[in-house]
């Protein structure tokens, strides 16, 4: 009897271990942090799904190849593949395998250096940076908004009319920054190894070529190989060159979540505080 118990017990044992769920990474901290509510003290296992929060100080959670840093006040919610950013800002450091997710938006590693940091200001614009290496934007639906690369980055907001789900139109909003060049009477924005096609039925472009400039429009075709933008207004951008900013500074990307500023060095941020890499 006794031998049928034990084997009974045992066969309930496995059967339980078999059905829990299994660890995707490790948490640790200095300090305390919550787990799904709870709070932990040191280091503990992460279960797919489950929500970390850091509080005074930095958590760091290794995910495969990857480590998240969740900085202080910072809450999200993690997958064997990518980490839903909820509150405040995180490092990301690994490759295309895991991603980082923030409001509409889907940030992904593609060097295998990457540092990439992510994170929500006071006004709820998400800022993102590549401390090394580089990486894309993407929107919630997959099309690429922006690339970064090592040393550059973009502050993310609610597109003037841009559709509020982040999913792609048409009449997108965008705003862009850079040298203006005329070629077969026609006029091009290009940056970052992307085209922009610009015209304008009441701006007089011919007289900034040449020139770097400031652009606010609306897109009215896309395709592989250029966008088309219709503009609304220019101005001189005269303090890209006394800011230290390069032609290729400041790009507004479209489709829901607009760039409303972008630096091609980190320190030229303005009031965002450094962070250094853990």
């Amino acid at each position: 009897m006794r031998t049928y118990m034990y084997a009974f017990l045992m066969a309930g044992g496995m059967l339980a271990l078999s059905g829990a769920p299994s660890s995707i990474g490790i948490i640790r901290s200095n300090g305390e942090f919550k787990l799904n509510g709870a709070a932990v003290r040191g280091n503990s296992t992460l279960i797919s799904g489950n929500s970390v929060e850091s509080t005074t100080a930095k958590t760091v959670i290794n995910v495969g190849p990857s480590e998240i840093t969740l900085l202080p006040e910072s809450r999200a919610t993690l997958y064997s593949d990518h980490t839903l950013l909820q509150r405040g800002t995180t490092l990301l450091r690994g490759t295309s395998s895991h991603a980082l997710e923030a409001g509409q938006l889907r940030i992904v590693p593609v060097s295998d250096n990457s540092l990439v940091e992510v994170g929500f200001d006071d006004r709820k614009l998400i800022r993102i940076a590549a401390h090394t290496g580089a990486a894309e934007v993407f929107t919630s639906s997959g099309e690429l908004l922006a690339s970064l690369s090592s040393g550059s980055g973009l502050t993310f907001g609610p597109a003037s009319g841009g559709s509020s789900s982040g999913q792609a139109s048409a009449n997108a909003g965008i705003e862009l920054k850079g040298k203006l060049v005329e070629k077969s009477r026609k006029y091009f924005v290009v940056m970052d190894g992307k085209t922009y096609e610009v015209s304008s039925r009441t701006v007089n472009l011919g007289k900034y070529v040449g020139k770097v400039i400031d652009v606010n429009g609306t897109i009215v075709a896309t395709s592989t190989e250029s966008t088309t933008v219709e503009v609304g207004s220019v101005s001189s951008a005269a303090a890209a060159k006394s800011s230290g900013l390069s032609g290729r500074a400041v790009v507004a990307i479209v489709a829901g979540m607009a760039a409303v500023g972008t630096v091609a060095g980190l320190a030229a941020v303005g009031s965002r505080k450094s962070i250094s890499a853990p």
